[in-house]
Order: C-alpha cells, then structure tokens, then sequence
C-alpha cells in the first residue's frame, strides 16, 4: 500500500512539475504601472534589462509605447494586451544589441532536457522618422545563466557567439508572430534566462530592405520553458495558463474592463485597499474566459479573488 501510494504521488508531482513554465510573467501581462514612453521593460513584472535599453509596449498607452500602435511600428499583442521588444543589430555602433532578461520561477536541474520557445515578430514603421528600423537579422535566441545582469549599462550580460537556443533563420516578417523554438540540455543549475541576439556582427546575417535601414527591431511575446514539450507547444495565443499561475487577468493597470482566462471559475470578487468589496460577479457553472465592465472605481489599488470550484485566487491589480 506504502508504495502503491508513493507511486501516485511521485506521478503526480511529476506531471504538475511537467506543465510549469519556469518563465515569469511569460505575455508580459503583469506591470507595476502603465508605460508612458520607451526603454522601459522593467514596467513588465519580473523582466529586466541585462543589456541597453529595451522596450515594453501595453495597450493602457494609446501613443508611443501602446499596443498595437506605438512608435516602432503596429503589431497585436499575440496573447493578451502587452509585449517587449529590443534591437538584435545596429549600424549606430558595434555590437549595439538589446537584451533582457528574468529570474526562472525555479533552477533548472542538471542532466534535464528543456523544450523553449518563444515568439518574435519584426517592428517596421514607414508613417515615422523611426523607418530606419528596415533591416532583418537571425541568431534571435536565449541564453540561460547562473547570474543576473543588474548593471546593464556597466557591467551588460556578454555578446560572445553563445546561446542555448537560437535562429538561423533571417526573420523578415513583420504581419505574423513566428515562433523560435528548441531544445537543449541543462549543463548547470541555471536560474536566469535572457532573450535577444547574442552573436557578434560579424556572426550575424542581415537584409537590408531599404537603403535608409540601420537597425532591426523585434517584438517578443508568449516565452516558454519546461520539462514538456507538449506544454509549450500548447501556447496558443489566446491564453497562457499554467498551474503555478493558473489564471490571467489584464490589463493591469485596469480601465473600464477586465478580462480574466484560466482553470474554471466560479465566482469574481474585487476589494479596495481597506478590504471592501466594490464588485462582485458569480457564475452558475464554472467558466474559463470572461470580459466583465467594471463600474467607476476610483484610482488605487486593488485586489481580485477568483474563486474555483476547490480553491481560489487572488491578484493585486492598479486602476489608473
């Protein structure tokens, strides 16, 4: 009996296991507060420049940094309201390359094969002076890292022709998400992932398409890493859960409307910083995907309680 029920147990810690994405925040849906301008991707919680200055776009920003305009160029979110961005190559200066970077949610054991994916798509914007991102490179990849890179203008993560996964492909599309994927196998008990163009210059291939071009420029949404790669495979685009973070809620900073996705719930409650309910919505049977219009709130902050068929869930959320 002992071990009939240390078999169910050890199956099932590696099937919860098995479906994490160890990436924070992976839409880039969660911020600390709506972007007002550029070079700002800190505003997205858990990421962080390793290297320059890139970007963090949200639709709570209808001019420069908004979703789907803004001043790089016109792109939908591919899940949700928010992405990154970044520069993989620039004529300004050698190796001008942007990065950024996240804490895992957990190390990364030796020895273990990590399925990573993620999608990227090229920003071109000809109505603005900012036409001069028309160039197209490939070598968009990931490196993970034992450190982190907190001095990204002293002490940047290093542009050394190494990275776990990356492209060869030149990625010229700028209407479709095109997903980069692959595999590899852990060599040390990594906690941090990067994201951008590791390779040097002369290492990495560009079409110039047009003669004014001297930078490329890519979004970046939907980032996955796990033990499965069935997981990440499933991303679809509309929602992004995992059991460790079963449920979505965005935007954030909120306005007049609130979409909630994830695992069936039942039950949507919003307090006040002093613990009063100011709204409240029950369902009859336990549903996935809703998009509630929230009465004038005042500005401040909130707190959302989803309740489950066996649990709940609770997320702090800002209105502005």
């Amino acid at each position: 009996m002992k071990k009939l029920i240390l078999l169910i147990l050890t199956f099932a810690c590696t099937f919860c296991n098995a479906q994490i994405n160890l990436v924070p925040n992976p839409s880039f849906e969660d911020t600390v507060g709506c972007p007002i301008g550029g070079l700002v991707v800190d505003y997205a919680v858990g990421w962080h420049s390793y290297k320059l200055t890139p970007d963090y776009f949200n639709n709570c920003n209808s001019t420069v940094v908004g979703v789907p305009s803004n001043y790089m160029g016109f792109q939908h979110a591919r899940t949700g309201v928010a992405y990154a961005g970044f520069i993989t190559i620039s004529f300004g200066s050698m190796n001008n390359k942007e990065i950024i970077g996240a804490q895992l949610n957990q190390q990364m054991q030796v020895g273990q094969t990590y399925y990573v994916s993620f999608y990227v798509n090229r920003a071109y914007n000809p109505a603005t002076f900012y036409n001069y991102n028309n160039l197209a490179t490939n070598k968009i990849g990931v490196r993970f890292s034992t450190i982190s890179y907190p001095n990204f203008w002293t002490e940047p993560i290093p542009i050394n022709d190494t990275a776990h996964v990356y492209t060869n492909t030149i990625i010229t599309d700028t209407v479709n998400w095109v997903k980069i994927s692959g595999t590899f196998t852990a060599d040390s008990a990594y906690n941090y992932i990067a994201i951008g163009n590791f390779y040097t210059d002369s290492h990495t291939s560009i079409i110039q398409l047009d003669s004014i071009a001297t930078l490329a420029y890519y979004y970046i949404d939907d980032i996955c890493v796990s033990t499965d790669s069935n997981y990440c495979n499933s991303i679809s685009g509309i929602t992004n859960i995992d059991f460790k973070n079963p449920m979505k809620i965005f935007p954030n900073p909120l306005q007049s409307e609130l979409n909630i996705e994830g695992i069936g719930f039942t039950c949507i409650e919003i307090y006040d910083d002093i613990g009063k309910m100011v709204f409240e919505k029950k369902f009859i049977d336990a549903i996935y995907r809703t998009k509630i219009q929230l009465p004038n709130l005042c500005k401040g902050l909130y707190a959302v309680k989803i309740k489950t068929l066996k649990s709940y869930y609770t997320k702090k959320i800002i209105h502005n």
